[in-house]
């Protein structure tokens, strides 16, 4: 039997390729509607009222806030140089590593400052630990510290 005039029903990889739906976010799919639009929790918001203009999100003014609030300057230059300089992914990875450093600041003083030197409260709730984070924190029967004993402090 000459296999040469048989017809081959599989799509071919290109085919595949085409028809497969890709994304260019970093975010797992589980997570994209938690930071959609850059969040909502009462950080997010702050930022959206500070930054937002007409034309969009204003990176000029996100850059300005950070300064504002204490993140270190050559960190906000790092990530302004990025963004400047349109690297794949440099304004998602600003604003979630900036914010994220922010978060920790308003954390601890319970307050931010808005562009304009105003301080405003913002009540973010403390981090609980999951995953390895969580795992790590808890004692474990080999941890020494948890039987004084095996410490030598007895």
């Amino acid at each position: 039997m000459d296999q040469t005039n048989q017809v081959n029903d599989a799509p071919t990889e290109a085919e595949i390729a085409e028809g497969t739906k890709t994304t260019k976010s970093i975010v797992p799919s589980k997570y994209a509607g938690r930071y959609k639009n850059g969040g909502e929790d009462p950080l997010a918001l702050f930022i959206k009222e500070q930054c937002a203009t007409p034309d969009g999100f204003s990176f000029t003014k996100f850059f300005e806030l950070m300064s504002a609030n204490g993140i270190a300057d050559e960190k906000v230059k790092h990530y302004m140089g990025q963004v400047a300089e349109k690297r794949h992914g440099a304004e998602g990875r600003a604003r979630m590593t900036l914010r994220n450093m922010l978060a920790t600041i308003v954390r601890k003083n319970g307050k931010a400052i808005s562009l304009d030197g105003s301080e405003v409260e913002i009540n973010l709730p403390k981090l609980a630990l999951t995953g390895a984070a969580k795992a790590a924190s808890t004692p474990t029967s080999t941890d020494k510290s948890a039987d004084p004993a095996a410490a030598g402090t007895l």
